[in-house]
């Protein structure tokens, strides 16, 4: 019997059963009859032009690198470099961009090799398995070369921080610090979060990794983050030392290149535990300048203890204006932040000092009907509340 079957209008078809046959259309065949003869030329001329064009056509699904940015997927791109803490990727028929590596959420990359174990760890650090991640990167750093390397390290990092592996996140921060296309620009925006509480071998690990680092380092770059991670452990578990690291911390002026978030925030907590005893002149000129070059996202809470401290310290009229200041450019200039309720309660005490009773409820109330309104503000309005109407029955 023949291998070739027939449709109801009688072409013939290559059997389904026959592998030959199914496998031998070729796009020149298009448009021939049953007897192998073309009816209408044209129609054969235009159909072998079509089958042309969809063969050299880019497919919509063309194979490539992926990305993912802050939740933005960015398919069919190209990894070219990881420089100064930034991924650097060409989007498919697109300009080149940059991300910091803190803001990308997966790497997969359309390479053979050791990008299979990178992709899997990548896959798996996505999916919130970090103690798988972590094998599948080291095992990948074994083999790679080039800005590879560093970027590596730099998800090692992450995964480390997030499977709360503080004694191996910290050789692997130092090991970044150290690295030669993105070192303390990237260190600093991978600061470990999930840092532990109490003291413990780890933590005493970390430390003395820390405490060896920063005596070998003369670089004042480098210098920077591995105190920051050290002040940070020391302040989280409660450990001696802490003060003394805050006051280094306090005063130290961050570069352009490390003013991550991150690194603002510690030295937030480092001024407000160095702070706690008195307003020195030096802790005022640093928390100044944190107030001038820190980020958007930072500025009201270095403005709402700028607040708290000349008002603690004000003994004039004068200074209870200026301890004014702060609190008001919180509420007027973020005024859809959480925080902007505790500069209306700031502005509201120091209202209430200088005797403007009336205007220091009428602040009160605004906070209490913020729409971000926070449990501990709402808390604090109402006992500055409750003070301005016990003044005004004495």
């Amino acid at each position: 019997m023949s291998s070739a079957r027939r449709n109801p209008v009688g072409a013939v078809l290559p059997s389904d059963r026959d592998p030959v046959a199914a496998g031998s259309r070729r796009p020149w065949a298009i448009g021939r009859n049953t007897h192998g003869v073309f009816p209408n030329s044209k129609v054969a001329v235009a159909a072998v032009l079509l089958v042309g064009l969809v063969l050299f056509l880019p497919s919509a699904h063309a194979r490539g690198d992926q990305v993912i940015v802050r939740g933005t997927n960015y398919r069919g791109a190209v990894v070219s470099a990881f420089e100064g803490g930034k991924l650097v990727f060409r989007p498919s028929m697109d300009e080149l961009k940059s991300a910091w590596i803190s803001d990308v959420d997966l790497v997969v990359v359309d390479r053979g090799g050791m990008f299979a174990d990178f992709n899997q760890a990548e896959r798996y650090l996505a999916e919130g398995n970090a103690e798988q991640a972590i094998v599948r990167y080291r095992r990948t750093l074994r083999l790679s070369e080039g800005f590879w390397t560093d970027l590596i390290t730099a998800r090692l990092l992450t995964a480390c921080d997030r499977a709360e592996r503080i004694d191996q996140a910290t050789l692997t921060f130092v090991r970044l610090v150290r690295s030669e296309r993105s070192g303390p620009s990237a260190a600093v925006r991978l600061l470990p979060r999930k840092l532990p509480r109490v003291q413990s071998a780890k933590v005493n690990r970390a430390v003395e990794h820390l405490d060896g680092a920063i005596a070998e380092t003369s670089s004042a770059d480098q210098l920077l983050p591995l105190e920051l991670l050290r002040y940070e452990l020391l302040r989280s578990a409660e450990m001696p030392g802490a003060l003394n690291a805050a006051a280094r911390i306090a005063a130290i002026a961050i570069p352009e290149s490390q003013g991550s978030a991150r690194a603002y925030e510690i030295q937030l907590a480092a001024l407000e535990q160095s702070t706690a005893e008195g307003f020195a002149p030096e802790a005022q000129a640093a928390l100044d300048q944190a107030i001038r070059h820190c980020p958007a996202a930072a500025l009201p809470s270095f403005l709402l203890l700028k607040g708290r401290l000349l008002l603690k310290a004000a003994s004039t009229r004068e200074d209870l204006i200026r301890a004014s200041w702060p609190f008001m450019r919180v509420a007027i200039h973020f005024p859809d932040d959480p925080r902007a309720a505790e500069g209306l309660v700031g502005a509201a005490q120091v209202l209430g000092r200088l005797g403007n009773r009336r205007k220091a409820f009428e602040l009160l109330d605004e906070c209490l009907q913020h729409a971000h309104l926070q449990e501990e503000t709402r808390l604090a309005a109402e006992e500055a509340r409750q003070r301005l109407h016990e003044a005004r029955t004495d």
